[in-house]
């Protein structure tokens, strides 16, 4: 016997989520719908008059409670895509956003011409950003560091789920210490770093808040991790290697500055595509 049709239930949900101030109540909605189904969301719609069996119902209406309570998406169903490629995710790391993509892609630009290249990932969370310039760059030798140990080994479980995980090696350290003797060892030094200030942390919306404090906390002025990472860049890049960094909209002049007087060149402050300053750009001189 049906428990309710799909329209009748993302009728109920979108209104269960609106009251309780859910940004885009009704894309939640329909996303978790189809999720559950397995298909899109235009797909899921097509089904309206479709009748839910009450498992379907009960498994449905605990996520929509979930994010109720303003819990990612990304966390309720334990995956987030990126680039094509499925990411698991829990909370003991960042959900990837769309912004990092452009990053990557970014990175992937400027290592076309590198025929092996080298790359260094400092706070890699769930790995996406490693996985997937691995899967872009086949020849590319990667390490990938994170201070948690919960963040590495989900990233470690991502990595060998994307078949990536020969090619990614995954070190537990706050930066990088060089134990494994690779000064002047990289092509490009990558990384999405903490740069939200911290008096601005409570503000944020309460799906970010719901993410781990120490992935968000940049210090201060948001810098102190940009900082840290652009200080030890020198050491650990080629003659000619990159740089490349995530960083807050507002940032831009300070990390160029930065970026400069740590005798990088041809500094590139990158807007995404939302047109908001977003990334940081420096090569190291030849």
């Amino acid at each position: 016997m049906s428990a309710g049709t799909v329209g009748e239930w993302l009728a109920k949900a979108e209104k269960y989520l609106d009251e309780r101030g859910v940004p885009e109540a009704r894309a939640s909605a329909e996303f978790l719908m189809a999720e559950m189904f397995g298909v899109s969301r235009p797909a899921a719609l097509l089904q309206s008059a479709r009748g839910l069996t009450v498992k379907e119902t009960h498994q449905y209406w605990d996520w929509i409670k979930w994010r109720g309570k303003r819990l990612p998406v990304a966390y309720i169903l334990g995956h987030q895509p990126f680039l094509g490629i499925k990411i698991e995710v829990t909370r003991d790391s960042l959900v990837p956003r769309p912004e990092t993509e452009e990053l990557v892609l970014e990175c992937e630009r400027l290592l076309k011409k590198v025929a092996t290249p080298k790359i260094l990932e400092i706070g890699t969370g769930t790995g996406c950003i490693a996985i997937a310039l691995a899967q872009l760059l086949p020849s590319a030798t990667i390490f990938a560091t994170d201070l948690s140990k919960a963040a590495l080994d989900l990233a470690q479980k991502n990595a060998i789920a994307q078949h990536v995980g020969n090619r990614i090696r995954f070190v537990r350290e706050d930066l990088f210490s060089d134990k494994q003797g690779l000064r002047g060892w990289a092509d490009l030094l990558v990384s999405n770093p903490p740069y939200i200030p911290t008096k601005d942390l409570d503000g944020l919306d309460p799906e970010v808040q719901r993410e781990p404090r120490l992935a968000l906390d940049g210090g201060k002025d948001g810098l102190d991790a940009v900082r840290a990472i652009a200080a030890m860049a020198p050491k650990m890049l080629k003659p000619g290697g990159a740089l490349a960094m995530e960083i807050g909209s507002k940032q831009g002049p300070a990390v160029a500055k930065l970026y400069a007087s740590l005798g990088f060149k041809d500094i590139v402050i990158k807007k995404d595509l939302q047109g908001l300053e977003r990334f940081a750009f420096g090569l190291l001189p030849a």
